[in-house]
């Protein structure tokens, strides 16, 4: 997930929350999280920086969207005008694994020309049935309807491929629904109805008045898909439901369900504390009954409320719930969840947590609640120092997952689950976001939990998504990759080796550019002269450059190393005299160069098209 406006509010007599713009991502077991074992020495991370310039970087996944290639895709907002509205549409990028964990190559999917108002989570899945991987992105501002503006949409973005020097092709934009008042978050694209045809869900949202608690509006919209790959006009499912919807059977009768946290239209007063803030939809629709999807075919259930009922335990307000295969075990599913909290200011409520939903046999009874965060139990809020309140203390002083004292700020945000600290089971990574850090929940031998915080002491990379956990550079260790709104960033948190103090050296890496002129051209058969210019390549000895001539007709040779003088801090120039023996191409080609401990360029490449007369 990603960056996250939010706004005042004021109900039920006291200042309320609202859910941030963007939310960010991939057999029971009930027992309480146990004191912490002093003697498992937990693992240590380091950052790498990954991109430092993606405006309002937001929401965050990984996946193979090139084949083979393990990539980060990265939404960004994009400028923000006056009070927070956003003035320009905002980006997403892919990123291309290269030499190391620092370096990867930057594709732009869309920017601030496609108009797409605050894209967000995008999901990655083959669309049109091709082979490769589409990139579908919901996008829209959740106040931008009480401004006048109707500029929800979801899109999905083609695959085009790779052209024949390897570089992507420019992905293909495709509209399902544009020109909406309402925002959406997270898209699921599944076969809802059963008709062989994948189909689109996704929650629509409205903030209304960023003021007003009382004029939300939340509608679960379908979008039925047709063998054509377009999509019908959204049919409304429910009036409940959040951000981040999931489709998943939670009755085990063989048709998917709808499982949601849910932030807006929950109400923050006393009269409110029953209000279902984590819920699933179960799917009762008869599969012989002709027509599509309605709203008569699903029935809503509580999972967890907002406040303390009789019914069931109360856990505030919901940012995110997925199910984690595995995470007790070979062969089990667990539910998580994450709640969107501000202890210091909302004292009434329940503090910032993580929590695992255990359904009992029946799902549609209570279901059991487990605190997998510090603290361990609901009730063991700490207090707010006054220079924490007073915002003279950037980061709460305990350990506890505690947003910033600021109205519009909530904590936790988005979680993604593996295998963080090789050692077997499953681990959460988890954004702060209101929380200005990061942190991992490791899962003790024993099934406890234990919370840790990532980000280092006093280091501010707040209001995150992502918290995709995989291993990017195919060593065998899992990564950790978040993304900041605060800081434009998107970055990679590496575990340190077993028995070391210190953190690896990160090398910076500098993208060149070779350039040959003139680049096409008719020469006679005699001596000719071309110009050739790199630039990126900082510090260092005179870098050479291989001159190979490639024949229309015939085998490549290489015909020579050209050394080429530095003309500035980080370009280097030399000339090409040669007589061309017939029609075709010279390919120049610089391998890269490793300056120092800190630093390298990459490897550039340029082609130059003779036509011999």
């Amino acid at each position: 997930m990603s960056l996250l406006r939010r706004r005042h509010r004021r109900a039920g007599g006291a200042l309320a929350l609202a859910l941030p713009l963007a939310l960010l991502t991939s057999a029971p077991g009930t027992a309480a999280p146990a004191s912490p074992d002093p003697s498992s020495a937990a693992a240590t991370f380091d950052r790498v920086n990954v991109d430092t310039a993606v405006q309002g970087a937001s929401f965050t996944v990984v996946g193979e969207v090139f084949a083979g290639e393990q990539n980060i895709v990265t939404s960004g907002f994009g400028a923000l005008g006056p009070r927070g509205v956003p003035g320009t549409g905002g980006s997403l990028q892919v990123y291309r694994p290269r030499a190391n964990l620092a370096d990867w190559r930057k594709v732009s999917v869309f920017d601030a020309s496609a108009d797409i108002i605050f894209p967000n989570q995008p999901t990655l899945t083959d669309m049109d049935g091709d082979g490769d991987t589409d990139l579908v992105v919901p996008s829209g501002n959740f106040f931008d309807s009480f401004a006048g503006n109707t500029r929800g949409a979801i899109t999905w973005w083609e695959n085009a491929g790779l052209a024949a020097d390897g570089s992507p092709l420019p992905f293909v934009r495709h509209d399902v629904v544009t020109g909406q008042a309402w925002s959406y978050h997270g898209v699921q694209h599944t076969d809802l109805d059963g008709d062989g045809v994948k189909d689109l869900l996704s929650v629509g949202e409205q903030g209304g008045d960023p003021v007003d608690g009382a004029d939300d509006q939340v509608e679960v919209h379908f979008f039925r898909g047709n063998a054509d790959l377009t999509f019908e006009a959204p049919v409304a499912l429910a009036d409940v439901g959040g951000s981040l919807p999931v489709v998943h059977d939670v009755d085990g009768d063989g048709d998917p369900d709808i499982v949601s946290s849910q932030y807006f239209d929950v109400g923050t007063g006393p009269e409110s504390a029953g209000r279902a803030t984590f819920l699933w939809l179960e799917n009762t629709r008869d599969a012989s009954a002709p027509g599509g999807l309605t709203a008569e075919d699903f029935t809503a259930h509580t999972i967890a409320t907002l406040a303390q009922t009789a019914a069931g335990r109360g856990i505030g307000m919901g940012f995110q719930i997925r199910p984690v295969p595995g995470f007790r075990g070979p062969g089990t599913l667990s539910w998580i969840g994450t709640n969107h909290m501000n202890r210091c200011l909302q004292p009434y409520l329940p503090a910032e947590q993580v929590v695992e939903l255990t359904p009992p046999v029946d799902p549609r009874q209570q279901w059991s609640l487990t605190t997998l965060s510090t603290p361990t139990t609901p009730s063991a809020s700490p207090t707010c120092p006054a220079d924490y309140t007073d915002g003279s203390v950037p980061i709460f002083p305990g350990d506890e997952i505690t947003s910033r004292p600021t109205y519009g700020q909530g904590a936790p945000g988005v979680f993604g689950y593996g295998d963080v600290d090789g050692d077997g089971d499953l681990d959460l990574a988890i954004s702060g976001d209101g929380d200005r850090r990061l942190f991992w929940i490791e899962q003790l031998s024993d099934g406890t939990t234990r919370q840790h915080t990532l980000t280092s002491p006093g280091e501010e990379f707040g209001q995150s998504g992502g918290g995709a956990v995989a291993d990017l550079d195919g060593d065998g260790v899992n990564e950790m990759v978040f993304s900041s709104f605060d800081r434009n960033t998107v970055a990679i948190w590496k575990r340190r080796p077993a028995g070391t103090t210190t953190p690896p050296v990160t090398r910076t890496v500098v993208t060149s550019v070779l350039r040959v002129t003139p680049p096409a051209g008719r020469v006679v058969g005699r001596k000719a002269t071309w110009k050739v210019r790199l630039s990126g390549a900082r510090g260092g000895d005179a870098r050479r450059v291989t001159v190979t001539f490639e024949p229309r007709r015939g085998t490549a040779r290489t015909l020579r190393t050209l050394r080429l003088t530095r003309v500035g801090p980080s370009a280097h120039r030399a000339t090409l005299t040669w007589r061309p023996t017939g029609p075709g191409r010279l390919r120049l080609d610089y391998a890269g160069t490793v300056v120092s401990p800190t630093l390298r360029d990459t490897a550039a490449r340029a082609r130059a098209r003779l036509t011999v007369r």
